[in-house]
């Protein structure tokens, strides 16, 4: 990798305003003086090879992405576009799964990512469920637009690229931004995300070589690993691929994979550990629910709080985020955000 230390710098910076450390402050995380971060930020140097993975999870991203300079998924080009079909049992955005909405997770992947500006396809109810806990989505620094089918309109003829995510599934697991910032960097290509499972035979099964571009079941050269890895549903792309598609909603997955066949399409391979739940019946929700309910307790904090994260992403002040811990003060959600108000004040 060629190194480009002011762009490294500037990465520096930028992602270090992004989650409110002073230049002080990170240095006395990193264990470094306030003036060696200086430098980093100035171009004059680069964080020593014994420090710079910590320098990276301080500042919520990876060590490649550090070096490349890359704060990509930053980039207001980036859009979101969110793919939610009727469900036969009645399963909608409003399914409470254990303590909060399942929208709340599935625009949580988008917020984590700083991607602002969100197109939702859905039911009209699933849509009263947005306007209602989201609104436009200014309150939390998004700009949400539901609609019932895809407008095609919105990416032809526009630079740029898209973040989908098809369905209700949650996905849960370590350093999880660093794997999505992966699939983010390559913007000439489509990238799925891949999870390793012992289930074999499974329809969404993929294949792919050293290089981590996908290949058919058939072909030399794929790479041989312990376990069976399938895609699930969460897509990079770039927006002329969008364009391309004339589908219905629950075959526009399976629309792009068929249009590229496996041209430029590659697979970001999630650790082991990782946890991808589809919620499509009622025994999805219960067993999701006790999932996310030992998590919390495990953990004791609130996983998808997308106040909190839209404050940590910067995408809300600190000033709304106490709004919305007076909003909610009578509730454990409500009482969790307030818990690390005192890190509004420090920063």
């Amino acid at each position: 990798m060629t190194v480009d230390i002011e762009e490294v710098g500037k990465a520096i910076a930028y992602l270090r305003k992004r989650a409110g450390y002073t230049q002080m402050e990170l240095a006395e995380r990193v264990g470094v003086s306030d003036k060696a971060v200086s430098k980093w930020e100035r171009g004059l140097g680069l964080p020593d090879t014994s420090i710079i993975g910590k320098v990276a999870i301080l500042l919520d991203t990876d060590t490649d992405s550090l070096l490349a300079g890359d704060v990509i998924h930053h980039d207001t080009s980036w859009r979101g576009l969110l793919l939610v079909d009727e469900n036969p049992y009645g399963i909608g955005l409003g399914t409470v799964i254990y303590d909060k909405p399942l929208v709340y997770f599935l625009l949580g992947y988008f917020m984590l990512m700083g991607v602002r500006n969100i197109d939702i396809v859905c039911t009209e109810s699933d849509r009263s469920i947005v306007e209602k806990e989201f609104g436009t989505g200014a309150g939390y620094g998004l700009n949400i637009s539901c609609m019932d089918r895809l407008d095609q309109t919105r990416y032809q003829n526009t630079p740029g690229n898209t973040m989908i995510v098809s369905g209700r599934t949650i996905i849960y697991g370590v350093d999880q931004t660093r794997f999505f910032q992966k699939a983010m960097f390559y913007r000439d290509r489509v990238t799925i995300l891949s999870l390793p499972k012992k289930k074999m035979g499974h329809p969404s099964r993929i294949y792919f070589n050293e290089e981590k571009k996908i290949v058919s079941s058939e072909d030399e050269g794929h790479l041989v690993t312990q376990y069976a890895y399938h895609q699930i549903p969460v897509i990079f792309c770039p927006n002329n691929v969008i364009e391309g598609v004339r589908t219905d909603i629950s075959s526009f997955y399976q629309a792009i994979m068929e249009r590229l066949d496996g041209e430029k399409l590659y697979t970001v391979a999630l650790d082991r550990g990782f946890v991808e739940m589809s919620i499509d019946t009622w025994d999805d929700v219960m067993d999701a629910s006790m999932f996310v309910k030992s998590i919390q307790n495990a953990c004791g904090m609130q996983i998808y709080c997308v106040e909190e994260i839209a404050w940590r992403r910067g995408l809300i002040s600190g000033e709304q985020l106490r709004t919305f811990a007076k909003e909610k003060s009578d509730t454990e959600y409500g009482r969790y955000i307030q818990s690390f108000l005192s890190e509004v004040n420090s920063k």
